[in-house]
């Protein structure tokens, strides 16, 4: 299994969802472990909360930067009203990756795949969100280097924008392939505890 591949269409919280169930194999500890961290047992909750924070914004458009599908399926049962999802994908992502993440797209959800560098026209502060996620280490933000692309490519967005970790890690221990991501970048910064 390419973990860096399946993130790319399904996002941490799904993927954090799915090692889960295996996070007592060793196998998966050797071999996950060792490129991200391991989420917690309470992943789902996790993923609950964090639904429930961002409809807190009361926003209509939410753009990810990484495919949240866990997330977005999630946040569909706390939105008080019409919820629209741009998930941009990165403008290498092969063409196979793509369709396979369209397909497993929340069902009866407004939800669309936008490539960058493209910009959605009708997205503005007042009634858009740009949300990154990755993992916290410290005070630190990690993100993959394309999704550290992107944050720097929609800089240019003037409205809210957070950083939703799926795992709080207390120490600044920091996985290969990561970057860290200055904070002021993001609005606000989504904490479980």
């Amino acid at each position: 299994m390419d973990i860096w591949k399946t993130v790319r269409e399904i996002g941490f919280f799904e993927m954090a969802i799915n090692l889960a169930k295996v996070r007592d194999s060793l196998d998966v500890v050797q071999k996950v472990g060792a490129l991200m961290p391991l989420p917690d047992e309470d992943i789902k909750e996790r993923v609950r909360q964090a639904a429930k924070w961002l409809c807190g914004f009361k926003k209509n458009k939410y753009m990810f930067l990484t495919p949240e599908i866990a997330l977005i399926e999630e946040m569909k049962k706390y939105s008080d009203g019409h919820l629209e999802i741009i998930i941009a994908v990165p403008c290498d992502m092969e063409p196979e990756a793509k369709e396979r993440l369209k397909n497993n797209l929340p069902y009866k959800s407004d939800v669309t795949v936008l490539e960058e560098p493209y910009f959605v026209s009708d997205l503005f502060p007042k009634n858009g969100m740009l949300v990154a996620c990755g993992y916290s280490g410290g005070d630190r933000a990690m993100i993959l280097p394309d999704t550290y692309r992107m944050a720097e490519h929609y800089s240019i967005f003037r409205g809210q924008k957070v950083f939703v970790p799926y795992v709080e890690l207390e120490s600044s221990f920091r996985y290969g392939g990561w970057m860290e991501i200055n904070q002021r970048r993001f609005c606000t910064k989504w904490r479980c505890r």
